[in-house]
């Protein structure tokens, strides 16, 4: 008898955040390339001038901008020499450390930035003040993830209030639909900064400009133009960058119903559809979906009507895990974290640019994207159905293709050597550490081939052959001879990011020894496939590859080198993990260098995603009651809030490599990988089922 189908909505609605005035948690609604989050009121209220929160911004993928003053040296005169095997190769270094203040090197991490393109906020009718938390009584909030909207409801000053909110699933617009008696709606808006996670500066009133101009605001910021439409009502200026939206009609306290679009005028080209075009624009400039051909919905029930059947669509047409007959709690967490990181990833991290740890909620690290990041933010696409969401980002690493070249010609390699940080002026983020780090390197061959695996077309794209074939061939300069093996050497910083002091001499981490010689294999399978000359090079030279034990047969995060650091990422748990067992790390090894982490390790310096690190190496070894365990692993690193963030520290309340690393842990422990067995991460009597969820590769 065939089992029944799984109840999708079921599976969804049972973990809808529910929020009351007490939560610190922030929701958000949005569509991979566009977000805002919202307060208990579902507006931006409880931020702006002189408030700490970060994470209430409306930010899009295209919302970048650059001080105006531009560097003070060329980009050029952060290139350092070091000697390598193949001579003498210039990488951007930062020898002061990696946020060392002064003005040369800083500029070139701190531009471009991303920036908080409005703030939508409730203010008092009479006074024209916005309320604080006291004056809202009795908040609750629900965000319907099967539908994709918020319903906020409080009282003020004795007066029931409700607001709907919700995010166009193409376009960068909102719905707002309010009954807020004794309450308006302002808008406001802030100039950029180069503060680490700030995305607003409220203090520069004369450094940018806002016009009203009709339905229309128009914004400028130096190097960034875009404007908001409003529909639904009228518009009044009442500061020098703050517009009161009236309603339609004379009463003052008619219930407002409006759509607030965002349109782009001069944007960087990179961080849209290479297909997308706007005619008032400059030639130089591009725009995003709907802008020109398809304009975003003016009419707010349509878009939430768009956004309902986007959201039912979505959790229909792609994977799930239902753990509801397990009465074990951890079952019920680790399916909520799924469910909860699933909209998360989608809301901010399904667009053309890799995004940042952040997303769309807030900044860290500026809004950059960290490409070593990538991986972990968008391989659960293709594993849970949704190959659409991973190919979008893909087209990133073909513009940046000119310039990772110019990177591998600069240190005596062939093919791309792909950045670690960098912004969509394609420019690397000088640092001691991430110009070091190789793990970003196979990246995009694996993103390429979980693609693959998830849509065959997708092998016979000839932008992705290229891609793989010029991340491959770069990776194979990166090795040194050594004797009749193969190694990597200096200069580097293993993912652990420790040892940064000895970057000039390291060789042979671990995980990046394994991570190479699989992701050539698999080069070696693109070869094969589209009939290439060289097909079987890349495997043999993988098989002369050192072997990532040490002398005594253990895992750990060098082959020969430093002693382990018991802090930080267990990166050298990844080469029997997020690598597939290759048969050089035998399951013993792997087993042993697991129980040692999990017995004596710095949780507390750990990053999100180490947990799944964790698990994936507890699946592969077919040890579900540790998987679960390491997953869940009750650690300051590893909490998970109600809307589903997982905040590392003071000034990065989300980060979404935890998000994406859970789905990715998730799919593994459920669909297992090739000639597996079915959920080997999963405690049996669980008795979980999924459908749509693909294996990894064995």
């Amino acid at each position: 008898m065939t089992p029944a189908a799984i109840d999708r909505r079921a599976v969804v609605s049972r973990h809808d955040p529910h929020l009351d005035g007490t939560s610190e948690a922030v929701l958000s609604v949005g569509n991979g390339s566009f977000a805002a989050g919202v307060d208990r009121t579902g507006t931006q209220t409880l931020c702006g001038p002189g408030h700490p929160e970060t994470r209430l911004n409306t930010m899009a993928e295209w919302g970048w901008h650059s001080m105006p003053e531009g560097p003070p040296a060329p980009w050029e005169s952060v290139l350092h020499p070091y000697a390598t095997s193949r001579g003498r190769a210039l990488f951007v270094d930062l020898p002061e450390g990696t946020e060392a203040p002064g003005p040369g090197p800083a500029w070139f991490r701190e531009n471009p930035h991303k920036v908080s393109l409005l703030r939508f906020f409730l203010v008092d009718a009479r006074t024209g003040r916005a309320p604080a938390a006291a004056d809202l009584a009795g908040a609750t909030q629900h965000l319907a993830l099967y539908d994709g909207l918020i319903r906020s409801r409080f009282r003020y000053r004795g007066r029931e209030c409700t607001v709907v909110t919700a995010a166009d699933p193409e376009h960068a617009a909102l719905a707002l639909r309010m009954d807020a008696p004794g309450l308006a709606l302002a808008l406001a808006f802030p100039y950029g900064t180069t503060d680490w996670e700030r995305a607003a500066d409220w203090e520069r009133p004369g450094a940018h400009e806002t016009v009203l101009a009709g339905d229309r605001i128009r914004r400028r910021l130096d190097d960034l133009a875009y404007d908001v439409q409003v529909h639904g009502g009228g518009l009044r200026r009442t500061g020098a960058h703050e517009v009161q939206v009236l309603p339609p009609g004379d009463a003052a306290e008619a219930p407002l119903d409006l759509v607030l679009a965002l349109l782009p005028r001069e944007v960087p080209p990179l961080s849209l559809p290479a297909a997308s075009s706007l005619p008032t624009a400059s030639p130089s400039t591009t725009t995003s979906p709907g802008t020109a051909d398809a304009p975003p919905p003016s009419d707010p029930a349509a878009l939430r009507d768009r956004a309902a059947a986007f959201w039912s669509a979505h959790w229909e047409g792609t994977g799930v895990l239902d753990l509801g007959a397990a009465d074990d709690p951890r079952a019920a967490e680790l399916e909520r974290r799924v469910v909860l990181s699933r909209h998360l990833q989608r809301v901010h991290a399904a667009g053309v640019l890799p995004p940042a740890e952040t997303g769309l909620l807030a900044n860290s690290w500026r809004g950059r994207f960290h490409l070593e990041m990538h991986w972990w933010h968008a391989a659960h696409f293709a594993l849970w159905g949704d190959a659409p969401s991973l190919r979008r980002s893909l087209d990133f690493y073909a513009a940046a293709l000119p310039t990772a070249r110019a990177t591998a010609a600069r240190q005596h390699c062939r093919g791309a050597r792909w950045p670690k940080q960098t912004g969509p002026d394609l420019h690397e983020s000088p640092s001691d550490i991430g110009p070091f780090l190789l793990w970003q390197q196979p990246h995009p061959l694996h993103l390429a081939e979980l693609l693959r695996r998830a849509d065959p077309a997708a092998g016979r794209d000839p932008m992705l052959q290229e891609i793989v074939e010029e991340t491959a061939l770069c990776l194979v300069d990166l090795l040194d001879e050594d004797g009749d093996r193969l190694g990597l050497g200096a200069p580097l910083v293993g993912a652990q990011e420790r040892h940064v002091q000895d970057r000039a001499v390291l060789r042979d981490p671990s995980f990046e020894l394994a991570y190479t010689a699989w992701a050539l294999r698999i080069a070696d399978g693109w070869r094969h496939r589209r009939g290439a000359a060289g097909a079987g090079e890349l495997t043999a030279i993988a098989r002369r590859i050192h072997a990532p034990l040490t002398a005594q047969g253990r895992l750990s995060t060098f082959r020969a080198g430093p002693a382990m650091d018991r802090s930080d990422h267990p990166s050298h748990l990844l080469a029997y993990g997020m690598v597939p067992p290759t048969g050089t790390i035998p399951a013993r090894a792997a087993q042993h260098a697991l129980e040692d982490a999990l017995q004596d390790w710095d949780w507390d310096s750990t990053w999100g995603w180490d947990y799944p690190a964790l698990a994936m190496t507890a699946a592969r070894l077919q040890r579900p009651e540790t998987a679960v365990d390491a997953l869940l692993l009750p650690t300051v690193k590893n909490r998970a809030d109600e809307a589903g963030h997982v905040p590392q520290r003071p000034g990065l309340p989300a980060y979404l490599p935890a998000n994406g690393g859970t789905l990715i842990a998730a799919a593994l422990m459920a669909a297992g990988w090739d000639g597996g067995p079915d959920s080997p991460g999963l405690p049996p009597q669980w008795g979980a089922r999924h459908e749509g969820i693909l294996p990894l590769p064995g």
